[in-house]
């Protein structure tokens, strides 16, 4: 039996001028045809057909053959893909901000696919939903962070593919590959509260394992990063910087793009956690954008509540993050 990794279904967003990559796994005949051209190969375990890059567009019928099942993916668009990273504030959702909900807006030009987490009783969507399209209705349970950054970017000639992947309370280590997260450089006791409260996740490795590995290697755009918290111990502040900047080279060297931009978002100021570990971290993510290439810091404090480690305030912020997006 082949099957199709679940992150290609009907209305998804490919991303434009970029290799156009469908992958699945199993034993068969796999065939795919895109724009008038047709690949086929004979799959024996993980299997891979790449195509040439097309420009913003679409809609396209893709027609998809495994064995003697044939189906379609209807109403595909080439546009941008941005993946949605990091932790709780990266999934802090729209219902949970200061926005009214009677200005909720949906938008046929954004879709959102949902990457399963390892605990996901608090996730409206998953993957079994394919990509689904922003309405009025589903607006509450976007990440309001990818709510209002793609609401601000999507035109219908440019549409705007979000890839829900976090998790909170996460540490950095664990979205790196094992092999990277093991160097000796980051092998340091005393570290942060959460890697031993949320052991689930938190092992090194672990998300690369259960999330990223899902969707490889997807074509994107680009990444909003929005992590810190749980790294907050002194020891881990002190090498930040050097454990995004191998996070970001592995996820660009397995996503298969050199030059996969990323938006680093700086912790906000929070009085329960001023002290050296917090700034620091703060002032390694403002420092990524001068030593880590395409990559941007968007600054928060000035717009964000310093009292409650989630800030509700979320509109301001995001629009510094699509001007991030739009000065690469």
């Amino acid at each position: 039996m082949v099957t199709l990794n679940p992150i290609f279904s009907s209305d998804m967003i490919l991303q434009a001028n970029q290799s156009v990559r469908f992958f699945g796994t199993g034993v068969g005949r796999v065939a795919i045809t895109l724009d008038g051209v047709r690949k086929e190969i004979s799959a024996d375990g993980e299997w891979l057909i790449e195509f040439e890059p097309l420009d913003y567009g679409g809609p396209y019928d893709i027609l998809v053959e495994l064995d003697a099942l044939f189906f379609y993916l209807r109403r595909v668009y080439f546009g941008d893909v941005i993946l949605l990273g990091g932790q709780s504030n990266m999934q802090f959702k729209l219902w949970q901000s200061s926005e009214s909900r009677d200005n909720y807006k949906g938008n046929e030009n954004v879709r959102l696919f949902t990457v399963d987490r390892m605990e996901d009783s608090e996730e409206h969507f998953s993957s079994r939903d394919g990509w689904i399209t922003l309405t009025k209705e589903n607006a509450e349970h976007f990440s309001a962070i990818g709510y209002y950054v793609a609401s601000a970017l999507a035109t219908p000639e440019r549409k705007i593919g979000l890839i829900a992947c976090y998790q909170g309370a996460s540490v950095i280590q664990s979205w790196m590959p094992r092999h990277v997260a093991l160097v000796p450089e980051f092998e340091i006791e005393n570290r942060f509260a959460d890697h031993e409260w949320y052991p689930v996740w938190n092992d090194d490795g672990v998300l690369w394992e259960n999330m990223i590995e899902k969707i490889l290697p997807f074509s994107l755009s680009s990444v909003l990063w929005y992590q810190g918290e749980s790294n907050a111990s002194v020891a881990e502040a002190d090498i930040y910087l050097n454990m995004l900047d191998a996070m970001i080279g592995a996820w660009r060297r397995y996503f298969r793009n050199d030059e996969l931009k990323f938006v680093v978002i700086q912790l906000a100021d929070h009085l329960d956690r001023a002290g050296y570990a917090w700034e620091r971290i703060q002032s390694e993510q403002l420092r990524a954008q001068d030593v880590i290439p395409l990559t941007k810091c968007v600054i928060c404090r000035d717009v964000c509540d310093n009292i409650d480690i989630h800030p509700k305030e979320k509109d301001i912020l995001s629009s510094r993050v699509c001007d991030a997006l739009k000065s690469f």
